[in-house]
């Protein structure tokens, strides 16, 4: 079957990477506060924060010295365990918040974050009544990043949203 030439002009085109495609989230260490009542509650996500140690060089005693990287990822699955008693009933003490996290917090399950992604689901996911299942906890010089990053999600997700309505609609 012959090979019809198309009328349209050429264009140079190039695959883009997939850094164009999503962009570096930085890592901030959030506190993740389960508010649900559930004693054995765990959370599997996709992706996993990816921890490199690259040596850099010697001290002045000749000892290594090394960088720790950290990256999250989107490969792999990470499971967040917000058990607040363990296998024999007894309360695990160590993932509980303290009395002087407030009357709201104090005593709740928690469990720590460094993949923004994962963050975010936190910070969004609600109960079926509406109410917040996650209370997200993080220093103040980072709320700002976090903020941004789930602003700019949510942005990325409306408008990819809008664009497949415009689509279907075609």
């Amino acid at each position: 079957m012959p090979v019809v030439a198309s009328k349209a002009p050429l264009m140079q085109e190039i695959e883009l990477s997939e850094n164009i495609m999503r962009p570096e989230a930085p890592i901030v260490k959030c506190r993740i506060v389960y508010m649900g009542n559930n004693r054995n509650r765990s959370v599997c996500l996709p992706g996993q924060l990816q921890i490199q140690h690259i040596q850099t060089g010697t001290d002045k005693d000749g000892e290594p010295v090394s960088e720790t990287i950290k990256s999250a990822i989107d490969e792999g699955m990470q499971t967040y365990d917000f058990s607040s008693h363990d296998s024999r009933g007894r309360l695990i003490e160590a993932r509980l918040m303290p009395d002087t996290a407030g009357k709201e917090l104090a005593g709740k399950p928690f469990a720590y974050s460094e993949h923004l992604g994962h963050i975010r689901h936190f910070y969004l996911e609600k109960t079926a009544d509406g109410a917040k299942e996650f209370k997200v906890l993080a220093e103040k010089k980072d709320q700002h990043v976090i903020q941004d990053y789930v602003r700019q999600f949510i942005s990325r997700q409306q408008r990819d949203e809008k664009d497949l309505a415009e689509v279907a609609s075609s």
